[in-house]
């Protein structure tokens, strides 16, 4: 019965795979304790036996399909990667050059793919989305020219779409790092205080990383010590550089010049710890004042001011002289309008600015 349920999504199955193993590794400690199958009298019956060795070809059946998903999706990114790759081999050789700021912002994001590649995902992108689109509309309204209008501001949307990317994820990424650099600060501090290497420290860091929202950074500045065979300074340097936060590329530069000058780097990072924790906590009184006036202006522009108008435009239209006074605009109209699209628009647009600038945990 569980083989036939559909594996829709990676993580489906990892989680299937997480909890199939553990009834795996149930079953071999009872198989280690009595020789050959239990017995009756220890408790475990030949009915949960047999469930339990069902689960264990459950196990096998999802680690196979596991395999041949995670197959099928590397299969899928090589072929996009080198569609894309082709692209930008065809492109202009001064093409690229012209968005010098866009390839910073694509080292910076994290994106997985190097710039050229993003560059020939961006053409594609928008090429693919002026014809769908140009397609789409030709059939609905067989007009040309109305049909090549859209398709082109599709096109150029696309385009523009794929350009911001980048800095919207860098700017995720840096509201996350910066909230939580006060604790990344003071988790490499203790290590310090404990006498362990910076090249260790780096290393803890990469491994628990995820919970600062650094882990990404820490990784590849110990991919290049492993990998390149850089020194420790010159990995920081690069993971400086191509850090999406001005404070971590700052702390990551005083940790090369303390190491360099030879001084105290658990001092070093305490310090820059209670920098950041005042810092925080000034942001966060900060975003409580602004927090104050918005709830200000929702209470005076979203309650207060549409009950006037309701009760202001209900009252002209039953009287019926709202049409007079407001030209050619029905009143009841205006009612529907205020109702349905002004003032959910409004509190939508107030909830994307409280979100914008709530802090990240």
């Amino acid at each position: 019965m569980l083989l036939r349920t559909p594996l829709t999504s990676q993580e489906e199955v990892i989680s299937l795979k997480r909890s199939l193993k553990k009834a795996a590794l149930h079953l071999r400690r009872q198989a280690r304790k009595s020789s050959g199958e239990p017995k009756l009298s220890s408790g475990w019956s030949r009915k949960t036996y047999a469930i339990t060795k069902k689960f264990q070809t459950l196990f096998e059946a999802t680690q196979k399909i596991h395999r041949r998903f995670c197959r099928r999706h590397r299969r899928t990114n090589k072929s996009l990667l080198s569609l894309c790759l082709q692209i930008s081999d065809k492109l202009p050789a001064g093409f690229t050059s012209k968005f010098p700021d866009l390839e910073k912002n694509v080292a910076k994001a994290s994106i997985k793919m190097t710039f050229e590649a993003y560059m020939g995902l961006m053409v594609f992108s928008t090429i693919v989305a002026g014809l769908v689109s140009f397609s789409v509309v030709l059939i609905l309204s067989l007009n040309i020219i109305i049909s090549l209008l859209i398709g082109l501001a599709v096109s150029v949307t696309s385009f523009g779409i794929c350009y911001a990317y980048p800095m919207f994820s860098m700017s995720s990424k840096t509201r996350k790092i910066d909230a939580n650099l006060p604790l990344t600060a003071n988790f490499m501090a203790v290590l310090a205080s404990a006498g362990m290497p910076p090249e260790r420290i780096f290393r803890s860091l990469a491994k628990v990383g995820n919970e600062f929202g650094v882990g990404e950074e820490m990784r590849r500045i110990v991919a290049d010590i492993e990998l390149l065979g850089l020194d420790l300074n010159a990995a920081l340097k690069n993971g400086s550089a191509r850090s999406a936060s001005r404070k971590l590329a700052a702390l990551l530069d005083g940790v090369v010049t303390t190491s360099h000058m030879g001084g105290d780097l658990a001092n070093y990072l305490r310090d820059e710890s209670e920098k950041y924790k005042k810092a925080r906590v000034a942001s966060m009184k900060s975003y409580l004042e602004t927090l104050g006036g918005m709830a200000e202006v929702y209470v005076s522009f979203m309650i207060a001011l549409p009950l006037a108008l309701v009760v202001m435009l209900s009252i002209m239209a039953f009287l019926g002289s709202g049409a007079s006074m407001m030209g050619d605009i029905d009143p009841q109209a205006m009612l529907t309008i205020l109702t349905f699209i002004i003032t959910p628009a409004g509190v939508g647009i107030l909830i994307l600015l409280v979100d914008s600038m709530t802090p990240p945990r």
